[in-house]
């Protein structure tokens, strides 16, 4: 039960430009027990992640100070399970190459399955670093990212939203396959938005979040948050 917002900019911007955006997702969505962010900068994939609610990090601020970035994943948390509130379980995880950040929301049904196989590169509990190791390997075969998010969810089942920011060709996706938290694809002036639904089954959305949003549009399957996408 998480919130997600992936964010394309045509030029390098300022974490700050969608920092108010992150704020009302959490306000009004599901969230407050750990967020993060994940961004491109040159040919590498960076982060950051805190275990409490964005309105409670004093230092979010000193630490993401100066990012830009043409592509921004935002990941807010409300775990199905409040004993994994804990910094190894935040999103997005991020690989150890910096090739590929990867965030979830939703319950992955089958997770229980594929954990033992997983167990030596787990660092917290929650299901959804079982999906980040498996998207892991998939990308290693190597598949295309947009096949490898449907071969995770294949597997592991479940309501999920998923989000991949990659460094190869500066790719950013988002997955919809959750029937309770729509996941949404539009544009905010110049920038390419996706982001999840507050778990409401409306459009509030955009009547609490982004009242300027343009050429709304359910994502059904795999979404590239690009220009023409």
């Amino acid at each position: 039960m998480c919130e997600i917002l992936a964010v394309r900019w045509p030029a390098p911007t300022p974490f700050s430009a969608l920092l108010h955006w992150a704020r009302r997702l959490e306000q009004y969505g599901l969230g407050g027990f750990g967020w993060g962010v994940a961004w491109l900068e040159g040919d590498q994939v960076r982060s950051y992640r805190f275990p409490g609610a964005l309105h409670d990090d004093a230092e979010a601020g000193q630490h993401l100070h100066g990012v830009r970035s043409t592509s921004y994943l935002l990941h807010l948390r409300r775990p199905s399970k409040l004993s994994t509130t804990q910094l190894a379980d935040t999103q997005p995880f991020l690989h150890e190459s910096g090739t590929f950040a990867f965030c979830h929301n939703g319950a992955f049904a089958n997770e229980p399955e594929y954990r033992a196989a997983y167990a030596g590169r787990l660092a917290g509990a929650a299901d959804s670093e079982v999906g980040f190791r498996m998207l892991e390997d998939l990308l290693d075969e190597p598949a295309l990212p947009e096949e490898a998010l449907v071969t995770l969810h294949d597997r592991l089942g479940g309501n999920a939203n998923l989000g991949l920011l990659c460094r190869g060709g500066d790719r950013l996706l988002a997955m919809s396959a959750h029937r309770g938290n729509a996941l949404w694809r539009f544009r905010v002036e110049d920038a390419e938005v996706a982001a999840t639904a507050l778990h409401s089954q409306d459009e509030s959305l955009f009547h609490l979040v982004f009242e300027q949003a343009e050429e709304r549009r359910v994502v059904e399957g795999v979404a590239a948050v690009e220009p023409g996408r």
